[in-house]
């Protein structure tokens, strides 16, 4: 039976301690990526590639997934790539968030997100939203802070 990512005793939201994290496999594994039905496809230092198949809500009539679960998703993204580019233990938390919808968004989508630049704390996050025809529907801009949610302590290795 595999085990509940989501039970308060478990630090589903932090990677796996170790020296080397597969930041691929904990990205696939977190539960809102899941919900929103993201996959995450690669994931650097500053960069990372979400896609999502089909919206997991009844889309709008025009056919397009709803505004509001691509900016969620875009949301998700940057803060899977914040955790990234943190040191560990920071959790991080949304400070500001802007999208601009260019097209509707037809999926299947692709979320391309860039770091920006930033300190230790504040990161920048661009995330742009291309639909099934690989044209930019959509274009988010986040401020990141890393550490700025509170989340109980590390696990003991």
């Amino acid at each position: 039976m595999p085990q509940d990512r989501t039970a308060p005793d478990t630090a589903w939201w932090y990677p796996a301690p170790g020296e080397t994290v597969d930041w691929l496999a904990w990205a696939n594994a977190l539960p809102f990526c899941r919900d929103l039905g993201l996959t995450c496809a690669e994931i650097g230092p500053g960069s990372a590639t979400f896609h999502m198949e089909r919206s997991t809500l009844t889309p709008n009539p025009n056919g397009a997934v709803n505004g509001g679960i691509v900016a969620a998703a875009a949301d998700q993204v940057m803060g899977v790539l914040t955790m990234r580019m943190s040191a560990k233990g920071l959790l991080p938390a949304t400070g500001s968030l802007h999208i601009q919808f260019h097209l509707p968004a037809r999926a299947p989508l692709t979320f391309r997100a860039t770091a920006l630049g930033g300190g230790r704390r504040t990161k920048f996050v661009e995330v742009v939203v291309e639909d099934r025809n690989g044209d930019r529907c959509a274009t988010s801009h986040g401020t990141m802070i890393a550490g700025g949610s509170a989340g109980p302590p590390l696990p003991s290795s």
